[in-house]
């Protein structure tokens, strides 16, 4: 069933306070940039079994520079926000409460003013804790770490605050318990924290600098058989945003060094065609490397909403990720991306340590 949101919006000549700039790509504008600002109203509450409900309130401000005058509501609400396809964008102009100062009629073609304000308004539906399997792979005075599962962040973002490692690492008692670096919300496996506060900066600088060794598994479609058992290779392609995208978040070709290496370790027949078992390191940490560059070459992860399809599947499952048509163009709920082990000197006896996170259940 697709999520419901209720969304209020208002649109006002500008005058409103000064909005903070936000360095994201506007499509079809080029060399815009967006200004939005944002703010959030939360509550908390217990549920009848006692676990905690977080309601979630999310107020965006939108001016109209010069570049959007003339633009309609749905358009500019599609280029402002990411992850929303047009279509859902005037849903949003069409259901919502919108007011226009000087008063003028609103819907989703209405025109938009240089100076306008627009006041986005969105009543999330409440958030519960949710029963994730996290295992405690090894713990010592310095170091918790943790096996993460796919699906629950690190940190705490704008509509997600308890299904978090962070708050995960507090209800299990570990108070000074910080995360030192990031896996991807849908990417399993070995995530390393410190123990107590004072390992945190020198755990960070770590992986800043010296970068612990990463192992990484990943199934990736390939009914051609790119990949056969045995087969290594190192892919180089630079990276950078992807120019082509309308996302602002999407990886392609670009003038950042990266340098990813593959081992076969298998082939797997699946529903949704032939997959391959891939062992990948890294020996540079770009955002989205390993998903990126296995894209490029024509074997995707199974079951990236970013990279397997196209940019408007992406945006119609992030505004409706519980859609089972859309669910059903993917091979698993998650991508098939696993933090396997990892290596790296102990932040106290400076010895080499290891560590193993089990690959889950769609590897075998």
């Amino acid at each position: 069933m697709e999520k419901t949101v209720q969304v209020h919006v208002h649109v006002q000549v500008h005058g409103a306070p000064a909005a903070r700039t936000n360095d994201m790509r506007v499509s079809g504008v080029e060399g815009s940039g967006r200004r939005c600002y944002e703010e959030r109203a939360m509550s908390d509450e217990v549920d009848e079994q006692g676990r905690l409900i977080t309601e979630n309130v999310r107020e965006r401000e939108f001016e109209v520079d010069h570049n959007f005058h003339g633009w309609r509501l749905d358009q500019f609400l599609a280029n402002r926000i990411p992850r929303i396809s047009r279509s859902f964008a005037g849903r949003i102009a069409k259901e919502g409460d919108v007011e226009v100062i000087p008063r003028r009629k609103v819907k989703a073609g209405t025109k938009l003013r240089e100076d306008d304000l627009v006041i986005l308004r969105e009543e999330l539906e409440p958030e519960r804790v949710q029963d994730h399997e996290v295992e405690i792979l090894y713990r010592d005075e310095a170091l918790i770490v943790v096996g993460k599962p796919a699906g629950m962040l690190v940190h705490e973002s704008s509509s997600v605050r308890l299904n978090t490692i962070t708050k995960y690492l507090e209800r299990a008692g570990f108070d000074e318990g910080e995360p030192v670096h990031r896996l991807d919300r849908e990417t399993s496996g070995v995530l390393v924290c410190a123990a107590k506060h004072k390992y945190v900066a020198e755990l960070r600088g770590m992986f800043a600098t010296t970068h612990p060794e990463k192992v990484y598994r990943a199934l990736v479609h390939d009914p051609d058989g790119r990949w056969q058992v045995g087969d290594k290779r190192t892919i180089t392609d630079p990276l950078g945003i992807d120019p082509d995208s309308v996302l602002d978040i999407k990886m392609g070709h670009g003038d950042l060094d990266a340098t990813t290496h593959v081992e076969v370790l298998g082939r797997v027949d699946h529903a949704f065609g032939a997959m391959a078992d891939l062992k990948v390191t890294i020996e540079t940490g770009r955002q989205h490397q390993i998903r990126i560059h296995l894209a490029m070459q024509g074997t995707p992860i199974a079951g990236d909403k970013l990279y397997s399809l196209d940019d408007e599947f992406f945006m119609a499952i992030c505004a409706a990720p519980d859609n089972e048509e859309l669910l059903a163009k993917l091979p698993f709920d998650r991508h098939a991306l696993h933090a396997w082990q990892m290596r790296m000197a102990h932040p106290t006896s400076g010895e080499m340590v290891e560590f193993e996170a089990p690959v889950p259940s769609i590897w075998r």
